[in-house]
C-alpha cells in the first residue's frame, strides 16, 4: 500500500468530524436562541452527555483498533461485519446495564428522574453502531462519499433536531428527532456492509479484534472522562443552570479537537503500513499545517470571546466565556501526535497507562482548583491532565522506541505559538 494513497483521504475525514462537531454546534446556538429555559437545554445536554460517557471510549477503540488491524487482516472479506458484531455486542451489553443501574446513573448526575430516559436508551441502541461507517469508507478510500456522507447526514440532523423547537415543541421532540437520523445512518450501514463485506462470523478474528481494542478502550475511557467528569463534578455541585453555562463553555475551538483526532486517526492506517519515516514526516507537516491554521483563530477568539459568548448565545451565557478562553489552551497539546504513531505500532499498553495516570490527576486537580477558582478551577483541573498524559507518551516514544520529538514535532513553531496565546490568555484575563 503506498503512502499517498492512503494520505489522500486524511483531508476528507478532517472534513466530515468537522461537520459532524458543526452540526452540534449549530444546534446549541439555535436551542439557545429558541425558547427553551437554561434548565431544559441542561437537561438536553446531560442526556449527550451520558450517550456519550456509555458509548464513545469503546467505539474509539474498537475503531481505531480496526484501522490498525485492517491491513494486516486474513479474512477482510467478512472483517467489516465482524466489526459490527462487536459494537452490537457491546452496545446491547450497554443498553441492558442503563436499564438495570437507571437508579445509579440519576444519583451519579444528581437528577431524582431523568427527562425522557427511555427514548435516551433507543437514540443509544440505534445510532452507536453508526460509528462503523465513515470508518469502512475511510479504509476503502472513498473520500467523496465521507464528504457526501457529513454535509447530507448533518444537515437533516440539524434540521430534525432544531424544528421541532421552533415550532414550539419541547425537547422530547428533538429526540425523537435523533432517533430519526439514526435509523436512516443505520440503513446507509447495512447498504454499506452489504457492499462491502460478507456475513461470516470467525470467532478468532473477533477475539484478535478484541484483544488488541481492549488497551484502547480502557485508553478511551480514561482519557475521554475529563468531560464525564468535569460534568459530574459540576452537577454535584452547582444547579442544571450553571451546568448548562459550564458545558456551554467547557468546548475547544470549534473544529480543534475533531481536525486534530481525525488527522491522528486517519494517519494510524499509514503509519501501520511500516512505512515510519515517511509516516513521521507527514505527521509533522500535516500538523504544521493545522498549526498555521488554528492558532490564529484560536488566539483571535481567545481576544473576543466574552463579547462574542452573549452575542452567540445570550447574556445568561456570559460566564461560559471565562470557562471557554481556559479550554482554547488544549490546541497546545491537541497538536502533540504521539498516539498516532503508538497506535500504528500497536504500542497500545503505554496509551492506557498514560490515559489512567491523566484521569487521576484531572479528578485530583480538578476538586482542589475547585475550591479555590469555582467553575474555572475544574477546566484548569482539565487542562493539567490533557498536558500530563502527551507528556508520558512523548517521553515514552523517546525513551523506549528512540523516536526524536523533532522528527514529528514541528518544535518551534509550537512553541511561539504556544507563548503567544499564553501571553494572550493572561492580557484577557487581566484587562477584560
Amino acid at each position: 500500500m503506498k503512502l499517498p494513497k492512503l494520505i489522500n483521504h486524511v483531508s476528507s475525514f478532517q472534513f466530515y468530524q468537522v461537520f459532524r462537531y458543526g452540526a452540534l454546534i449549530i444546534i446549541s446556538i439555535l436551542f439557545a436562541k429558541s425558547h427553551l429555559s437554561i434548565g431544559e437545554i441542561g437537561n438536553y445536554e446531560t442526556l449527550m452527555l451520558i450517550s456519550s460517557a456509555v458509548s464513545s471510549f469503546w467505539v474509539a477503540g474498537l475503531m481505531n483498533s480496526m484501522l490498525a488491524l485492517y491491513k494486516h487482516e486474513e479474512n477482510k472479506s467478512s472483517f467489516f461485519f465482524n466489526s459490527f458484531l462487536l459494537i452490537l455486542i457491546f452496545n446491547s451489553i450497554v443498553v441492558l446495564l442503563m436499564i438495570a443501574f437507571k437508579t445509579n446513573i440519576q444519583d451519579i448526575v444528581q437528577q431524582k428522574e431523568i427527562p425522557y430516559y427511555n427514548l435516551l436508551l433507543i437514540f443509544i441502541f440505534l445510532n452507536t453502531p453508526s460509528f462503523l461507517i465513515e470508518h469502512i469508507l475511510l479504509l476503502k478510500k472513498q473520500s467523496h462519499a465521507i464528504i457526501i456522507y457529513g454535509i447530507v447526514i448533518y444537515t437533516v440532523q440539524v434540521i430534525i433536531v432544531v424544528a421541532p423547537i421552533f415550532f414550539g415543541y419541547s425537547i422530547e421532540a428533538s429526540i425523537y428527532g435523533l432517533i430519526i437520523v439514526s435509523i436512516i445512518k443505520l440503513i446507509i450501514l447495512f447498504y454499506l456492509l452489504i457492499k462491502n463485506s460478507t456475513f461470516e462470523i470467525h470467532g478468532k478474528a473477533m477475539n484478535k479484534h478484541l484483544q488488541f481494542a481492549a488497551p484502547l478502550m480502557a485508553s478511551s475511557l480514561f482519557s475521554g472522562s475529563a468531560d464525564y467528569i468535569d460534568g459530574i463534578i459540576v452537577t454535584k455541585n452547582f444547579d442544571s443552570s450553571t451546568f448548562a453555562v459550564f458545558r456551554y463553555g467547557a468546548r475547544e475551538l470549534p473544529f480543534t479537537l475533531l481536525m486534530a483526532n481525525a488527522m491522528s486517526v486517519a494517519l494510524v492506517p499509514v503509519v501501520a503500513s511500516g512505512l515510519l519515516e515517511n509516516s513521521l514526516k507527514e505527521i509533522k507537516q500535516r500538523s504544521t499545517r493545522l498549526m498555521h491554521l488554528l492558532f490564529p483563530v484560536t488566539i483571535v477568539l481567545l481576544l473576543v470571546s466574552k463579547w462574542l459568548y452573549p452575542i452567540v448565545f445570550n447574556p445568561k451565557f456570559q460566564g461560559s466565556a471565562d470557562v471557554f478562553n481556559i479550554f482554547l489552551m488544549l490546541i497546545i497539546s491537541r497538536m502533540i501526535f504521539p498516539q498516532t504513531i503508538l497506535i500504528g505500532l500497536r504500542k497500545t499498553r503505554i496509551i492506557m497507562m498514560a490515559a489512567f495516570i491523566e484521569m487521576i490527576i484531572n479528578i485530583a486537580f480538578s476538586l482542589i482548583l475547585l475550591q479555590y477558582f469555582g467553575l474555572m478551577g475544574v477546566a484548569y483541573g482539565t487542562i493539567i491532565a490533557y498536558f500530563s498524559e502527551k507528556l508520558i507518551l512523548l517521553f515514552y516514544s523517546y525513551y523506549i522506541l528512540k523516536i526524536k520529538p523533532k522528527d514529528y514535532i514541528p518544535i518551534t513553531i509550537l512553541t511561539a505559538y504556544s507563548a503567544i496565546l499564553i501571553i494572550c490568555y493572561f492580557l484577557v484575563e487581566k484587562y477584560f
